[in-house]
């Protein structure tokens, strides 16, 4: 009976070491999809942000000119002396 029962035991031992294999497998394919999911993702978020840092750069270098204009037409303005007309005489 002792037999008996120590190759009931081993073929159990077997066979969850068989389940555990296959749940450590299949776990180790799911976290291998979602590092390579999460590298992509990264390199997709990377790329943004490189190309909003180009665009915040663009609209400061557009804000800053359009301040330059804007405070040279008012200094332009600031140096025209408002003469009195000869016409309403």
């Amino acid at each position: 009976m002792d037999t008996a029962m120590t190759l009931n035991w081993l073929e159990m031992r077997r066979m969850a070491n068989t389940r555990s294999r296959q749940d450590d497998q299949s776990q180790i394919l799911s976290l291998t999809r979602e590092n390579t999911r999460l590298a992509e993702e990264n390199d997709r978020l990377h790329q943004q942000y490189q190309d909003l840092l180009a665009s915040t750069d663009m609209w400061i270098r557009l804000y800053e000119a359009a301040l330059d204009r804007a405070n040279g037409s008012d200094a332009g303005l600031r140096g025209i002396s408002v003469q009195p007309s000869n016409l309403v005489n």
